[in-house]
C-alpha cells in the first residue's frame, strides 16, 4: 500500500467499512424472514447514497478507480479494512484535469460570494433564501477544501492556483455593474442551486476523517461577508472599479475567522426519498 496516500488510505478505508457494515446488515435482515422495515430499508438507501457519493468524492479527489472498486468489492464480501491488503495496479491519475475542475467550483464559490455581498448590500434584504445561499457557499466551500486536502494540494499550488487577493478580484468582478434586476435573478439562482451531491460528499468525506485546511482553500465565504460587512463596505467600495484596499482589509480579515475546519453538525446529512442505488451487493 505504499502507493497510497494517508488521505486516500482514510477514503478507501471508509469505503471498504461502510460496503461491510451494510452487507452485514442486508444479511441479517434477509435472514431474519423478516420483511424489512421502511425505516430500515431507507437507513440502507442512505448509506448506499452516502457510499455512493463518498466514492464519487474519492475520484474527485484523485483516489484510482481500481482502488476504489477493490474497496467496495471487498467490502461486499464482509472483509473490513486492514493495512496488509494490497492495492491493484492503477492506471495514471490526470490530476491536472482534476485541478482544473476544483479551480472550476472555487471560481464559482468566488461568484456565488461576490453576488451575495452585493446583494445584501443593495436590497438590504436577509430574507427566507438567505440561509438557504450561506449554506450553498458553506458547502460549495467546505467541499472544495476537502477535495483540496485530498488531491495533495500544497501551499504553492494554492497560490498559484487560487491566491486569496485574486480570488477576492474574482468575486468583486461577478457583481461589477449588475443591476438590481439583474443580482436577484442571479441570487435565485444561487438558491435553486442543487448541492444534495456535494453536501453527501462533504459530510462522508468528514466522518472519513477528511477535513478542510484553510491554508490551502480560498477564502471562507462567510467570513469574507462578516469581514466586509464589520467594516460597512458596500457595493460602492467592494465592487468599485479599484477594489484593491477593501479587497486587502477583507482578506487579513478573514485570516483569523477563517479556522473552521471541524465537521459541524448544522450540515445536515441530506434526506433521499428515492435515491439512485449504485451500491455493491444492495439490490434496488
Amino acid at each position: 500500500m505504499a502507493n497510497a496516500t494517508a488521505v486516500q488510505k482514510r477514503v478507501l478505508k471508509a469505503l471498504q467499512n461502510q460496503a461491510a457494515d451494510s452487507q452485514k446488515l442486508l444479511t441479517t435482515q434477509r435472514a431474519s424472514g423478516i420483511e424489512p422495515t421502511q425505516d430500515g430499508t431507507q437507513n440502507l438507501h442512505t448509506r448506499a447514497t452516502l457510499h455512493t457519493e463518498l466514492a464519487a468524492a474519492a475520484l474527485a479527489g484523485g483516489v484510482p478507480a481500481e482502488w476504489v472498486d477493490q474497496a467496495r468489492e471487498r467490502g461486499t464480501k464482509a472483509i473490513r479494512w486492514n493495512t496488509n491488503l494490497f492495492l491493484r495496479r492503477a492506471a495514471p491519475i490526470d490530476r491536472d484535469a482534476l485541478v482544473d475542475d476544483l479551480r472550476a467550483d472555487i471560481d464559482r464559490l468566488a461568484r456565488f460570494t461576490g453576488i451575495h455581498a452585493a446583494y445584501t448590500h443593495i436590497t438590504g434584504r436577509h430574507d427566507d433564501t438567505t440561509a438557504t445561499v450561506d449554506q450553498t457557499l458553506t458547502t460549495l466551500w467546505r467541499r472544495s477544501a476537502q477535495i483540496g486536502v485530498l488531491l495533495g494540494i500544497d501551499t504553492d499550488q494554492a497560490r498559484q492556483h487560487w491566491p486569496h487577493q485574486q480570488w477576492m478580484k474574482q468575486a468583486s468582478a461577478s457583481a461589477a455593474g449588475q443591476t438590481q434586476a439583474q443580482l436577484t435573478q442571479h441570487w435565485h439562482a444561487i438558491a435553486n442551486t442543487d448541492m444534495t451531491s456535494y453536501t453527501a460528499q462533504s459530510i462522508a468525506l468528514a466522518a472519513a476523517g477528511i477535513t478542510p485546511n484553510p491554508t490551502i482553500a480560498p477564502p471562507e465565504p462567510i467570513a469574507v461577508l462578516h469581514a466586509l460587512s464589520e467594516r460597512d463596505v458596500g457595493a460602492g467600495g467592494l465592487f468599485s472599479d479599484a477594489p484593491g484596499a477593501h479587497i486587502g482589509a477583507a482578506v487579513e480579515a478573514t485570516r483569523s475567522q477563517s479556522a473552521h475546519t471541524d465537521y459541524h453538525a448544522d450540515i445536515t446529512p441530506p434526506m433521499f426519498s428515492d435515491p439512485q442505488i449504485n451500491y455493491p451487493g444492495i439490490d434496488p
